[in-house]
């Protein structure tokens, strides 16, 4: 394996590190992962898999989404992107991982657009955003395939307005980019009437898998981020997961535990990044593994209720926080640690106070061995417990690193849902959600709906 590759350590999973009662292994999914691959593979020739095709895009495919990074930098220095669950979470995802968590409150590069991500029409944090915003350097990126969003729609609504109102109609276009359908939904209708920019998310693509697509990459390509290495990392991960079985296969050996753990009752799986910086990627696979999992009905038809339920935390904030309960609470969970071999800087920890002995030992040490030895013992203790634990390991957090995890993770997931019988690529619990809400609001169309959400106002209250 290159030195430049991510790595899975699940020896913590194996009844040699946790006994029969608490380990599993390995080799007893294998038929049930090969049959899991070829469904994956029927899926991807009858072109339902188009997140596996966007590693290969060539200069050709990024040119429109270069120009338009290009055109934005010229006009502002700030990017809004306006969008929600997968047309939000992976550039956050990436834009923490790789500039870090304080990165809108530190110099970015020369040439770098500050890059803000307004997931959330609450009137508080964006009536807040927008006021801190100088419109004059200040340009927007309106992400939603249908166009019917209805959070991401109305945040574009007043953004409209306010633009027009302070910069004027033309201004206010030349600041707007469009991220859709190729032909479809709204905001085509609307770039049809008025010039507003428009970048394509491929129809086969969903949004929980569409990070490498222009979803993700014109806000990246703005804050100034390496493309390149981005897709070139997802595409060395590309080779290795539609590889048979589960040799060398990390998307396989991920979903063949996660799926095993679940089915003896580990219904909650915890990711717990060793590096702040990575906390957006753990939320970023909360949301595909919960929607693309959590399914009433299999692909047969049948109820059946199946998911496991993520939870994002991080280290070693967490280990005081959330560790005890999964140290000794209930036997339901399996963590997965990401670790980075190398956090590309060393901080030394001074030697003072030597006369205090719970102080003196870490004189000389630095931060990146205390971060790993929490890792470590955080594992170690878990599995004296009989509670599993799998680690990730990340050569650098650079972009080709970035790469190879989120095409590995969309793939593990895929492969789950084969595994499962369920299918991971729609959310028919979030449709349902939506359509009451369109009731509420008086949409055209959902008048049932609306008299399914008055049915349940007018039901007997309960409240103290």
């Amino acid at each position: 394996m290159a030195d430049d590759m991510i790595s899975l350590d699940y020896g913590f999973c194996t009844p040699a590190v946790l006994g029969e009662q608490h380990g599993l292994e390995l080799a007893e999914f294998e038929q049930r992962v090969r049959r899991a691959q070829q469904w994956m593979g029927g899926l991807r020739q009858e072109g339902k898999l188009g997140f596996l095709d966007l590693p290969s895009q060539d200069q050709s495919d990024l040119a429109p989404i270069m120009e338009q990074a290009e055109r934005l930098r010229g006009l502002a220095d700030t990017l809004v992107v306006l969008g929600i669950g997968g047309s939000a979470l992976g550039t956050t995802a990436v834009d923490m991982a790789l500039a870090g968590t304080l990165r809108n409150v530190a110099p970015r590069p020369e040439g770098a657009m500050r890059v803000l991500v307004a997931d959330n029409p609450e009137p508080r944090s964006f009536g807040q955003l927008l006021d801190g915003l100088d419109l004059q350097r200040t340009a927007f990126n309106v992400i939603s395939k249908s166009g019917s969003t209805a959070e991401t729609m109305s945040q574009f609504l007043v953004v409209r307005e306010l633009l027009e109102q302070k910069l004027g109609a033309e201004q206010a276009v030349a600041r707007l980019v469009f991220t859709t359908d190729p032909e479809l939904g709204n905001l085509r209708l609307i770039a049809r009437d008025e010039p507003v920019a428009c970048l394509e998310v491929p129809r086969n693509v969903g949004g929980r898998y569409s990070v490498l697509s222009a979803v993700g990459l014109l806000p990246l390509a703005c804050a100034g981020h390496d493309l390149g290495e981005l897709l070139a990392g997802a595409a060395e991960m590309t080779q290795r997961v539609l590889r048979p079985g589960l040799a060398d296969n990390l998307a396989a050996v991920f979903a063949a535990l996660c799926v095993g753990y679940s089915e003896r009752g580990r219904n909650v799986l915890v990711m717990m990044p060793y590096a702040s910086d990575l906390f957006g990627l753990a939320q970023w696979f909360a949301q595909l593994w919960a929607e693309s999992l959590g399914k009433a009905r299999s692909l047969d038809g049948e109820l059946v209720h199946r998911g496991q339920t993520p939870v994002a935390a991080v280290g070693t904030t967490d280990q005081h926080s959330q560790l005890q309960l999964y140290m000794e609470g209930p036997q339901d969970k399996l963590v997965v640690f990401i670790l980075p071999e190398d956090y590309q800087r060393v901080i030394t920890i001074p030697r003072r106070y030597q006369q205090i002995e719970s102080l003196a030992y870490l004189g000389g040490q630095t931060l990146c061995r205390l971060a790993q030895a929490e890792a470590a013992a955080t594992a170690a203790a878990l599995a004296g417990g009989g509670r599993p634990s799998m680690t990730l390991r990340l050569p650098a957090v650079n972009a080709r690193c970035l790469g190879q995890v989120l095409l590995m993770l969309e793939a593990a997931t895929v492969i789950a849902g084969g595994m499962l019988g369920v299918d991971p690529l729609d959310q028919p619990g979030v449709e349902m959600s939506k359509r009451l809400t369109y009731g509420l609001m008086g949409r055209r169309g959902f008048e049932d709906e609306r008299r399914q959400m008055e049915g349940f106002a007018a039901a007997p209250r309960f409240v103290v």
